[in-house]
């Protein structure tokens, strides 16, 4: 396969603080019209992601095939984080910019900086909502692996900007693959509602889900809430 190139691949560079408690609702979801929307997705590619390279590849490119199809008009931000640093792919670019992974363009190695990198990508996207302040993005934030070598925020500040957003509409969706997300819900102020486990067999079923889930999102203006059956079946 041919060498697809990175937009850009950026290191984080930011301020810290914060002791904060968070937490709010979600609501069921019926499908509707609405397709402008902006949606974030920081995608883990560290060493750990390794077990479930292949599958992450093949889920990742399924979930931007189905918002094509289901809400060109929406556009994405999208970035993966290694090691010290996030590898920004794309910026405020429509669905179809948006390149397909492949083996030598998403190589997992390196430790989590979760904290630094979904600052990074509400960093990216807050650019946009600041020429259009009625957009109401989607965040989806995927990793395997706790946080353990960020440098520039700490949990609680990030936690205290994510109840910020929250509050002001805009949706955040949480997937780990092989452990239980509660706790780092409750660490990052994120609905447990918005918020599942997959296990490694269920890798492309989880991005079949949380395409089918964003696409409703989009199209409602509601929040992401994940059913028992989502919860059940994706275990």
């Amino acid at each position: 396969m041919p060498l697809i190139k990175f937009e850009t691949e950026e290191f984080i560079a930011l301020p810290k603080s914060g002791t904060p408690d968070c937490y709010a609702t979600s609501k069921e979801l019926p499908k509707e019209q609405k397709t402008e929307a902006h949606i974030g997705f920081i995608l883990d590619e560290s060493s750990s992601m390794a077990r479930v390279w292949q599958d992450t590849i093949t889920g990742f490119n399924f979930y931007i095939a189905q918002l094509r199809e289901e809400v060109p008009g929406a556009k994405m931000t999208f970035a993966t984080f290694v090691a010290d640093k996030v590898k920004v792919r794309g910026e405020d670019r429509p669905i179809d910019e948006i390149l397909p992974l492949n083996t030598k363009t998403y190589t997992p190695y390196g430790s989590t900086p979760l904290v630094d990198s979904v600052m990074r990508i509400i960093s990216l996207v807050e650019q946009r909502v600041l020429v259009e302040p009625k957009l109401k993005p989607i965040i989806v934030v995927q990793t395997d692996g706790q946080e353990n070598s960020s440098k520039n925020y700490t949990m609680s500040y990030l936690c205290q900007v994510i109840k910020k957003k929250r509050a002001e509409g805009w949706r955040f969706i949480l997937i780990t693959c092989g452990y239980n997300p509660s706790t780092l819900c409750e660490n990052m102020g994120i609905d447990p509602a918005a918020a599942v486990e997959y296990g490694r067999g269920k890798t492309k079923e989880a991005f079949k889900t949380i395409s089918r889930l964003t696409t409703m999102s989009v199209k409602t203006g509601e929040e992401v809430v994940f059913s028992l059956e989502d919860k059940r079946r994706l275990k």
